[in-house]
């Protein structure tokens, strides 16, 4: 019965979901139809592929744009540049699901502000199959934020994550100054990550 349960629970929000989706006229908002769209893949995402120990790095960046773009509705194109790139062809080595979303999570949370400019660079290097770099860089507004946090919890658990996952196979570097953030991750992808 719990099985069941927790199949039909997100089934249950998918409909939801396609339901909103099918209400909205698409001619006359097409935003809020592509953001309810968005939304939908984000959440399969999570509940579907975060099952899995791994997911390919071209899937990961996937969801990661996707998740940019939902957020970026909030902020009109004067109060925010965003930047993602990605260098390099290596996209179908594994990577643990979901590791790289708390930094970008917290780019938005910490370093955009309505009516401030505001900026967040991504940038992804996956030219060799053996190795993830991923950095990340965003403004800040120490007037509208003086208690940044520099090891909240999110970043903890990514921490305590990246230490179990890949003991020995990555290093992550993070600096704060007085106008920015940045964090910059790499990873040796040589090994499957533990399964934990």
């Amino acid at each position: 019965m719990d099985l069941l349960r927790a199949q039909l629970q997100p089934h249950f929000l998918f409909n939801v979901l396609n339901n909103l989706l099918a209400q909205v006229d698409q001619q006359q908002n097409p935003a809020l139809a592509e953001s309810i769209d968005r939304l939908s893949g984000l959440l399969r995402y999570i509940v579907y592929e975060t099952a899995a120990p791994t997911v390919s790095i071209r899937r990961e960046i996937d969801f990661l744009l996707d998740y940019a773009a939902l957020q970026r509705t909030r902020f009109t194109p004067e109060e925010l540049d965003f930047q993602f790139t990605v260098e390099g062809e290596a996209l179908d080595q594994p990577i643990a699901t979901g590791l790289l979303l708390p930094f970008l999570e917290n780019a938005f949370k910490h370093g955009v502000y309505p009516e401030e400019t505001s900026w967040i660079v991504v940038k992804v290097v996956i030219n060799s199959p053996q190795e993830i770099q991923f950095s990340i860089r965003n403004s800040r507004h120490p007037r509208l934020s003086p208690d940044f946090p520099t090891a909240g919890f999110g970043l903890q658990a990514t921490r305590e994550r990246l230490a179990l996952v890949y003991p020995n196979r990555h290093a992550l570097d993070i600096h704060e100054s007085a106008s920015d953030y940045s964090i910059h991750l790499t990873l040796q992808t040589d090994a499957r990550p533990d399964r934990r």
